[in-house]
């Protein structure tokens, strides 16, 4: 993927900071991706809106206090034809409206989140890596390994 100039995946849905994926060369992370936060996964389990507006919320509300020490990135998958119905956009506006009344909070796009990450962290994370795998560090320090820090960046 690097050597086609892609400089992110959205194909690992782990943890909420980006990552550093080795290639052989070029430069390539991982943004991180929700199944959870994914209005197809939901509406075809048979999960209403509202629950989906719910757990929005009280994801946002977790990482936000997370990301005060270092950022987050939230993912919300979403697809106009099933969020965008006329019975269920009043939910999105909602979950947007409690999200952006935070300060803060960065809305952005992947492409955006790798760019920015390229570009602050991926450096000191792949270094951080090298030191763990070579055994010269006890344990990985989330804040030390990268991901978008502090407010304004990653939330």
């Amino acid at each position: 993927m690097a050597e086609a100039g892609l400089i992110y995946h959205t194909d690992w849905m782990h943890d909420d900071q980006p990552v550093p994926i080795k290639v052989k060369s070029g430069k390539l992370i991982s943004v991180p991706y929700s199944i959870e936060l994914n209005d197809s996964a939901l509406f075809r389990a048979h999960y209403e809106v509202e629950y989906f507006a719910a757990i929005c919320k009280a994801q946002f509300d977790q990482l936000y206090d997370e990301g005060a020490q270092s950022g987050r990135v939230m993912c919300i998958a979403l697809h106009p034809f099933l969020i965008g119905q006329p019975h269920r956009i009043k939910y999105l506006a909602e979950i947007l409206d409690h999200i952006m009344s935070h300060e803060g909070v960065w809305q952005t796009t992947a492409d955006e989140i790798a760019e920015y990450y390229l570009a602050h962290y991926y450096d000191q994370a792949v270094a951080h890596a090298m030191k763990f795998n070579a055994g010269v560090v006890d344990s990985p320090d989330p804040a030390d390994a990268g991901g978008s820090q502090g407010r304004g960046h990653g939330r």
